[in-house]
């Protein structure tokens, strides 16, 4: 039987077995977790809101929370003779899974009590919130069956990282709305956060079509002044 040969994606430490197309999908998959994360960089930069910045601080909650229990059931990865990496760091629960977990739930919740939409201008926008939790929930649960897939956890290590994930993101969520939220209106109005730009949407019920009206409007004021009748 010939030895079966993994390789990294590209820059990275993620393998797949050589040769498989779907191996190397979910590689990319596996990948994911990382380019969120540092994807929120930009995100909080250009958008400075107070619930972006407040979710992003959750994932380094979460993942606190994986490196305790990593260290305290101390159980290891499946074993892999084929891996060109020694691992060294514990299995359970998966990070990955965990932080699929949290980022689904917590956006999930975001979509449906926090995000409402104005259906009489847009008869069909209750479905974009719909699709794009489904497809949150589906990329997740891609995210978790990745890391089985590529043998870098077991199915129990999976489960239990994602439902730790799950637990943490509606537990941040609840901080969020019942605790941290109520104070984003005087945090938004302190004079570092003034000179920050550092704004609070929590109490606009939709802040694309207030984005978008406020931008058009301001257009609009700023075209009267430039353009002059000849």
């Amino acid at each position: 039987m010939e030895k079966e040969i993994w390789v990294p994606v590209t820059f990275t430490h993620i393998e797949y077995p050589k040769g498989d197309t779907l191996g190397m999908i979910l590689a990319w998959f596996s990948l994911l977790p990382s380019f969120t994360v540092i994807s929120f960089i930009p995100v909080i930069v250009l958008r400075r809101d107070l619930t972006t910045i407040f979710f992003f601080l959750g994932m380094f909650v979460n993942e606190g929370v994986n490196q305790v229990l990593k260290r305290v059931i101390a159980e290891p990865r499946p074993s892999r003779t084929a891996s060109s990496v020694q691992w060294s760091q514990y299995g359970m629960p998966s990070a990955h899974s965990q932080f699929a977990g949290y980022f689904a739930i917590f956006v999930v919740l975001l979509f449906y009590v926090r995000i409402s939409v104005v259906t009489f201008i847009i008869p069909l926008a209750k479905i974009w919130k719909h699709v794009l939790a489904s497809v949150t929930v589906l990329v997740s649960l891609a995210i978790c069956y990745s890391r089985h897939y590529l043998k870098y956890h077991t199915e129990k290590q999976i489960c239990a990282g994602f439902l730790v994930g799950l637990a943490i993101g509606a537990v941040w969520f609840i901080i969020l709305e019942k605790f941290a939220g109520p104070y984003f209106p005087i945090i938004a109005s302190m004079p570092i956060c003034e000179m920050l730009l550092i704004k609070d949407y929590s109490l606009i019920p939709n802040t694309l079509w207030c984005e978008y009206h406020c931008i058009k409007t301001e257009m609009r004021s700023r075209a009267k002044k430039y353009i002059r009748p000849e």
